[in-house]
């Protein structure tokens, strides 16, 4: 291919060019396609002719990256790309072979600096900034434009092998490619887009010239849809294109969990939303390559925590943001793979939100925490809005019987992701599974500007007395300074007050004051309208929430919760009685 000792490609712009071939017409090509105003690829004097003379190998195969004002900062990606280069094993002599495509003055600057082979993509504005989401105008545009300089670069006989610069280089990948003429070579991993080799012939060329015709039209290409597109029968078919994949043990990323330190040949930064937890963990490989390459044979590469950390964060404000009413406040409860079996929590619960008063709606305004991947998947079944909670050596796939300790540290783990809601400017309604919602409960919230409003197992009557006993199966909290404090306190006294449940830890925080101390206005929530199985309500009326509480395990919950929807569409508030007894629940502590 080139180097004896040779190349790949994309990143979420670069990826776009290759999206666009699926929506064009039966010919292969198409009518000349000119540059628009607003781009200049090279400069009057032909630069670009000089920049790839100077950059590619006898064969005419070169490696081209692409820099912004972010990635040249100091401690930026550029720097550890070429540290990895310069550290890995027979890679050093490559970075003369690297072309290095700058979307900003800034980052041309620098790498002129660095004595680099550039080159500046001229446009009328700046395309790219460090702010600029996957999604943005500016960063289509930009992609759009990078799909024309490839084509160029294909146009004028050279072969490249695209690299993100968040993609390290401990060994020489060239004697990995196993370039038996293909036009490309993917990525093997669904996932990873960060590699590519093309080759020049008419057939590349086709595919970057009907790309960016296509791209310019419609202004909105994703890079992320690539991946998908190019392992088509029918997208490779109709281009008549050799395509080959690489081999993900040597071609590693994020996304696969475990790399062998023995095999990888580069390491991709994928599955990581944030470039500050991109910088961290890709530091931490080159250390351990460090180690690792001085002749300390048993390492392993440690785990991208910073990215799995950034990953969950992006996650949950995605979710939070979809979830969430137009003024931040959300409905949030919690699944394990016990309460999503068929005709069980789960199901019992949304068939209350159907069947309740003013109620249908709020399923659109549900966020589940889901503690295990069934959970999760029936989760997305029902088409809700999912956040999956992983939990390093925890296992709530189960159904947790009260106050044993898998019951314990779920709650706990709850505790955390409510905590990170309010963080991120969120109100919401708190709700177990295991209450049915027959009336919208927002309507007897109150609206006095509490900070807490949360139920009750028993109500002496006072809505502002501290010796009412909190149940925290059902609250509503504003996210301020003094909420988030009292979450982040109420996290860390499990610590002192060891193997106590969540509920049991809130009430001794508030028995001794720390409410008060932290000026947090609270409102106990009258069990006439907020009911439970420890203080029935008298009224159907006047009941808005039924919690089955005071019961020990799911199916008592299933079969008293059922009567109780049953006992309440028939009756529909139209007279005052009580419901049904919960005798499932009774006996249920005595099994």
């Amino acid at each position: 291919m080139g180097f004896r000792r040779h190349g790949f490609v994309v990143s979420g712009c670069a990826a776009g060019f290759l999206v666009v071939t699926v929506f064009v017409s039966d010919s292969l090509w198409l009518p000349q396609v000119s540059v628009l105003p607003m781009f200049r690829l090279t400069n009057p004097k032909d630069g670009l002719r000089i920049e790839l003379e100077g950059a590619s190998t006898r064969n005419k195969t070169l490696i081209i990256g692409v820099i912004n004002e972010a990635s040249v900062e100091d401690n930026g990606m550029l720097q550890l790309f070429l540290q990895s280069m310069r550290e890995g094993e027979d890679t050093a002599f490559l970075i003369r072979h690297v072309l290095l495509v700058a979307t900003d003055q800034i980052a041309y600057n620098h790498c002129m600096v660095l004595q680099l082979h550039c080159h500046q993509l001229y446009t009328d504005t700046l395309l790219l900034s460090p702010a600029l989401s996957i999604q943005s105008t500016s960063l289509i545009s930009l992609a759009s434009t990078l799909t024309l300089f490839l084509g160029e670069v294909l146009l004028r006989g050279y072969s490249f092998i695209f690299t993100d610069m968040n993609v390290m280089w401990l060994r020489n990948p060239f004697a990995r490619l196993n370039h038996n003429g293909e036009d490309m070579l993917l990525s093997g991993d669904l996932y990873d887009s960060g590699l590519y080799f093309v080759s020049s012939n008419t057939k590349t060329m086709a595919l970057f010239k009907q790309s960016y015709a296509v791209m310019n039209e419609s202004r909105s290409m994703k890079g992320d849809d690539v991946l998908h597109l190019m392992r088509s029968k029918r997208f490779i078919q109709q281009l008549d294109m050799k395509v080959g994949y690489l081999d993900t043990a040597h071609f590693t990323n994020f996304c696969q969990g475990t790399l062998d330190i023995a095999k990888a040949a580069t390491v991709h930064a994928n599955c990581c939303p944030s470039r500050k937890a991109k910088f961290a963990d890709l530091t931490a490989i080159l250390d351990v390559w460090k180690t690792y390459n001085n002749g300390t044979p048993n390492v392993t590469f440690s785990a991208h925590s910073s990215c799995a950390k950034s990953r969950k964060t992006h996650q949950l404000k995605t979710s939070l943001q979809a979830a969430a009413m137009g003024n931040k406040t959300l409905v949030i409860s919690y699944l394990n793979k016990a309460y999503v079996e068929e005709n069980g929590m789960l199901d019992l619960f949304l068939r209350s939100l159907k069947e309740g008063e003013d109620t249908a709606f709020l399923i659109t305004h549900l966020f589940l925490i889901t503690v295990d991947q069934t959970a999760f998947d029936r989760c997305k079944m029902h088409r809700l809005h999912c956040y999956r909670l992983v939990s390093e050596g925890l296992n709530f796939s189960e159904e947790q019987l009260f106050m044993s300790d898998g019951y314990i540290d779920l709650v706990w783990q709850k505790v955390v992701v409510l905590g990170e809601v309010l963080k991120h400017g969120y109100n919401f309604i708190f709700t177990d599974m295991d209450i049915m919602w027959l009336r919208n409960p927002f309507s007897r919230l109150s609206l006095s500007g509490e900070d807490l409003q949360i139920s009750c197992d028993y109500y002496n009557g006072r809505p502002y007395d501290d010796s009412n006993h909190i149940n925290t199966g059902f609250f509503y909290v504003a996210s301020n300074n003094k909420t988030i404090k009292l979450f982040d306190m109420w996290f860390e006294s499990r610590k002192t007050l060891k193997r106590m449940h969540d509920q049991d830890v809130l009430e001794f925080l508030k028995s001794n004051g720390v409410f008060k101390q932290l000026g947090v206005s609270v409102r106990f929530l009258d069990t006439l309208y907020f009911s439970g199985f420890c203080q029935v309500t008298k009224n159907s009326k006047e009941v808005i929430t039924v919690h089955a509480n005071c019961c020990r395990s799911i199916k008592a919950k299933v079969d008293d919760l059922t009567e109780t929807l049953e006992a309440w569409k028939k009756l529909k508030g139209t007279t005052t009685v009580g419901w049904p007894q919960h005798r499932a629940c009774s006996q249920s502590w005595r099994a």
